[in-house]
């Protein structure tokens, strides 16, 4: 249906009596009614008309109204959405402080920091030699930041779940002095297993992994052959191995409990380790030169 363009209720009554309207009053007439009957007939169909008419403009109306309302609620829908996005992203950009305990005080212990190397390493769950946890590798990583160079800043690129991403050249860049877990002193490795389960703890690994490793560091440090001739470096090999074998078969799905102590392991580790010592003690023997002989002196006596 068209469009009615003005409201009808504004309209005034046709003046049915003009010139425009005689040749219907006069068929109206001539129809046998007289003329005032006709001009009132006139005018109410007229009025009917305008009433059928004032009824659609009502209607039209409403659904104009009707389309506007819901035109200006999606507008503001989605410039409330545009206005959350733009609200989220000026979120993600603004510089962000965690909050903190008001009845917390700091440790009585603070843990070094460690390596770029180190903590990337750890925060991907992968293998990290214990050196680096060490005071002697917290002690390289606090030197070797303190005197980075230009080029330290640099970016390379690596895959982090899937994704290529820019980071620093430092957290690739091992440190040439990187001692293996089987040649640490019992020291450095009872004080960087301490260090490496509260960094893996705030790194978010899983409980599972965390106890296995916890229990895994407390039987060797408090294994009974701790004070037993070789007992600390067969106890140093054992952890090595064990830690190194046990990253090697998780990326390889194929992961054991770390927490449980392999005796039989342990009683051929400390073999080869005996069987070591004993024939470097042979090749020292071998390579020593002989002690001299030391003959006495024998004087002749002259016949009296």
């Amino acid at each position: 249906m068209d469009r009615i363009l003005t409201d009808p209720a504004l309209e005034a009554q046709l003046n049915f009596e003009s010139a425009a309207y005689a040749g219907w009053l006069n068929a109206l007439v001539a129809g046998g009614i007289t003329r005032e009957d006709a001009l009132e007939n006139m005018a109410n169909g007229w009025r009917f008309e305008r009433q059928e008419r004032i009824t659609l403009w009502e209607e039209q109306v409403e659904e104009d109204a009707h389309i506007l309302r819901e035109r200006l609620e999606r507008e503001r829908a989605e410039k409330e959405v545009e206005e959350q996005e733009e609200h989220r992203e000026a979120e993600k950009k603004k510089p962000k402080i965690n909050d903190f305990d008001a009845g917390s005080v700091v440790a009585n212990v603070i843990i070094p920091c460690l390596s770029q190397y180190a903590i990337q390493k750890i925060k991907n769950m992968e293998y990290v030699e214990l050196w680096y946890l060490s005071p002697d590798g917290c002690h390289e990583a606090s030197t070797t930041a303190r005197s980075t160079s230009d080029s330290d800043d640099a970016y390379g690129f690596a895959k982090v779940d899937g994704i290529i991403a820019l980071k620093t050249l430092a957290s690739f860049k091992a440190s040439h002095k990187a001692l293996q877990d089987h040649d640490l002193s019992w020291r450095q490795f009872d004080l960087a297993k301490t260090s490496f389960l509260i960094h893996i703890e705030k790194s978010g690994w899983p409980d599972k992994h965390q106890q296995a490793l916890a229990l895994f560091f407390t039987l060797i440090t408090n294994h009974e052959h701790h004070m037993h001739p070789r007992g600390e470096k067969t106890l140093l090999r054992y952890a090595g191995f064990v830690r190194q074998e046990w990253h090697d078969r998780l990326a390889q799905n194929q992961g054991f409990n770390i927490g449980l102590f392999n005796n039989a392991l342990y009683g051929t580790i400390s073999d080869n380790v005996w069987e070591a010592e004993r024939d470097e003690g042979l090749k020292l023997e071998y390579f020593l030169p002989p002690l001299p002989t030391c003959y006495p002196m024998l004087t002749q006596r002259s016949p009296s």
